[in-house]
């Protein structure tokens, strides 16, 4: 089965073509359930290694040019992500399935898009997100205060003094399962505001279960959340991830309209061998 590997600002993923249904017809020969073979594919060491899968499916609406079903590495089906979307976007872009306008289906909605430079960088327009709410939580004995919402998919914000030395893995993974945010859970967000319209991000993200070098929807969310909070002035907002790429955000201050631009680079083709699939 063929697929690709892509990354946006060092969030990587494994892009499949299934609008012929291959997907569920190997499937179907293996006895595998889908969440097992999205654990395998994105396992690293044993497998390809990705924060998550992205199936490109035959849209709903045939007004739209796609529709994607998106996968945490854990196998674990989410609404929405950011950088997966502008990874899906090249892809069909140079797979001929889309032009240089984009919209696609997701559980999230309607997703709109734009290729530029030749699909090495996407602007995606995302749904309009929740309004913010603040909370205060204990957390291991400690009071955290942040701000809630939702870009897509759960995300909660919280503003630190030195990004650097925290131990994103161990606060992010109490936060995400903490009570407040049950059943579902919640992405972690810790952010550092470095000039009046620049952040700094780590994010602990739901379903990869650890920090990842980025998040488009959790930039998204910390960019609207540190503008309204007063931590930058102006708009857009840049986004340094841990990867050390740049996300740019811009929305309008009602908050319908959100973009999220940055740019997408394809790693490599390959084709997965039935044998990772192998008992």
């Amino acid at each position: 089965m063929d697929f690709w590997k892509l990354q946006g600002s060092g969030n990587d993923f494994v892009v499949i073509d299934d609008r012929d249904g291959k997907v569920e017809r190997f499937l179907e020969k293996f006895s595998l359930p889908k969440d097992e073979f999205v654990r395998r594919v994105c396992a690293f060491h044993t497998g390809v290694g990705a924060d998550g899968l992205i199936l490109i499916k035959n849209p709903e609406n045939p007004e739209n040019n796609f529709k994607w079903e998106f996968f945490n590495s854990d196998g674990s089906e989410a609404e929405m992500c950011g950088n997966g979307s502008r990874c899906a976007v090249r892809f069909a872009y140079e797979n001929g399935i889309v032009g240089n306008k984009v919209k696609f289906e997701t559980l999230a909605g309607v997703i709109k898009a734009e290729v530029l430079n030749g699909g090495k960088r996407v602007k995606v327009q995302l749904t309009p997100p929740t309004e913010p709410v603040d909370k205060s939580l204990e957390v291991e004995g400690e009071r955290i205060d942040g701000t809630f919402i939702n870009t897509g998919v759960p995300h909660f914000v919280v503003p630190v003094k030195d990004l650097e030395k925290l131990n994103v893995i161990k606060l992010g993974r109490a936060i995400r399962f903490h009570e407040e945010f049950q059943p579902k859970g919640t992405n972690v967000n810790f952010i550092e505001p470095v000039s009046e319209d620049t952040i700094k991000i780590r994010t602990y993200e739901r379903g990869v279960e650890s920090e990842t070098l980025a998040c488009g929807t959790g930039a998204t969310a910390s960019a609207i959340v540190a503008y309204l909070k007063g931590l930058v002035k102006k708009k857009p907002v840049k986004v340094i991830t841990k990867s050390g790429e740049e996300l740019i955000i811009d929305f309008s201050d009602d908050l319908k309209e959100v973009f999220l631009n940055g740019s997408v680079k394809k790693v490599f083709e390959g084709r997965l061998s039935e044998e990772l699939f192998e008992d």
